[in-house]
């Protein structure tokens, strides 16, 4: 079995994770293996970092969880900065886990809800991580207070089923379900425009409605919306990481035993690869707001969390790439990689890749970094509004370039596996 060095690390902080914390970030673990790789090598590998990453998510969801728990028990200031912290967490590794969240006919003709699972990843997705979300659908906003499924009169009671049928209706953008109703809940709207500051959501807004202490109207409903969105989400996490177990790699219709026992496999890999680079993070996570100088364009927008969003997201490409994932307690689950077989087949080429994912890196960091400062910190939503000299909307900006150059890469790379275009369809956002 194909191995390479492992590394320990401590924990990551809540709040100020370190942008070192990931596997590629070791240069002994961006090394071509030495040993030829086979595909099915590269198929086990990818299915046990599947398992990991989405068992990670579903961890940390679960301290989200609690920490929720606990601010409705006690809403204090404290126990609200508690939920937000874990919610942050949460993010990191949920974001390196998007490499995954493309349908192709692996899934698409598989039959995956037979035995209860979802029917397409991308429906999944678009439950647990839809974007852009309008919060008029969820709660009161500036200038309606009555806003809302909170403030609805009359309205059916809160529960999980009553959201996911509430979810999309009336537009697309009213999105009542997943980590981004969650973040609303907590943060509250971000007026502050490009301007520091994040949502500054009342604690008192959770209190129960009997206390005599709610904020705002019919707290029970947003206490009621809170914990059936957070269960929500650990549901639908638990099921995403048992379609990846070892126990489902040996049954029909699951993804791990759909992606093993695919032709397609290491084609799923490198166009969710091209996907996510080239269109869905340079484009819409990112430049759609520097571009259109727009912070409700920004991913996390409440929380000011973009800068954790996009910089895991380029770290699942990463960890796609080169074949390994970094656990959130430090432990490392890699093998074989799309690396380790292009390399084989052309150095040349791999050294491409490996350069430019290099290069795009130092970009990345910067915006990281810029946005986790203890002091005045500048998040995505700011590097908007900076100038275009600044350096991290220099670094910001180029960093797009450098992911959509990378499209002429991978046109070399399916040229030289003589690989047909496969089209992904992914819209859950």
């Amino acid at each position: 079995m194909l191995t390479k060095k492992i590394f320990s690390a401590a924990l990551l902080s809540l709040s100020a994770a370190g942008a070192s914390a990931s596997f590629a970030d070791h240069s002994v673990n961006r090394l071509p293996a030495e040993q030829t790789v086979s595909e099915p090598q590269i198929k086990n590998n990818y299915i046990k970092m599947a398992r990991a990453a989405y068992t990670d998510s579903l961890t940390s969801a679960q301290t989200l969880q609690l920490s929720v728990q606990q601010l409705l028990a006690s809403p204090t200031d404290k126990s609200l900065a508690a939920a937000k912290a874990a919610y942050k967490s949460a993010r990191i590794p949920y974001q390196q886990s998007e490499i995954m969240r493309w349908d192709t006919d692996i899934t698409l003709t598989a039959g995956l809800d037979k035995d209860g699972g979802p029917a397409s990843v991308d429906q999944w997705e678009g439950q647990v991580n839809a974007w852009p979300l309008d919060e008029q659908a969820i709660d009161y906003v500036q200038g309606n207070n009555n806003a809302g499924i909170i403030n609805q009169k009359n309205a059916a009671p809160i529960s999980i089923d009553y959201l996911i049928a509430q979810n999309g209706v009336g537009g697309e953008a009213n999105v009542t379900t997943g980590f981004h109703a969650i973040e609303f809940l907590l943060w509250g709207q971000d007026l502050n425009g490009t301007k520091p500051g994040a949502g500054v959501r009342n604690v008192n807004d959770f209190q129960t409605d009997g206390s005599g202490r709610c904020t705002a109207a019919n707290c029970d409903r947003r206490r009621d919306y809170l914990q059936a969105a957070v269960q929500l989400l650990v549901t639908d996490l638990t099921v995403m990481s048992n379609e990846w177990s070892p126990a489902a790699k040996a049954v029909e219709g699951t993804l791990a035993y759909n992606f093993y026992h695919s032709d397609d496999a290491l084609r799923q890999i490198i166009f969710s690869m091209k996907n996510m680079a080239t269109d869905e993070l340079a484009s819409a996570r990112m430049n759609e707001g520097l571009e259109g100088l727009d912070p409700e364009q920004e991913h996390d927008c409440f929380s000011d969390l973009s800068h954790v969003a996009v910089y895991y997201n380029f770290q699942g490409i990463r960890n796609a790439f080169y074949g390994g994932y970094k656990k959130t307690d430090g432990q490392i689950v890699s093998g074989a990689g799309i690396a380790d077989y292009i390399n084989q087949q052309s150095p040349a080429l791999y050294k491409e890749f490996d350069k430019a994912f290099n290069s795009i890196e130092k970009n990345m960091v910067i915006v990281f970094d810029a946005g986790e400062k203890s002091q005045n910190p500048i998040r995505f939503d700011q590097i908007i509004g900076q100038k275009e000299s600044a350096p991290e909307r220099s670094a910001a900006v180029s960093a797009v370039h450098q992911l959509v150059s990378l499209q002429s890469s991978f046109d070399d790379l399916q040229e030289l596996l003589s690989l047909q275009a496969l089209t992904l369809d992914g819209s859950g956002d």
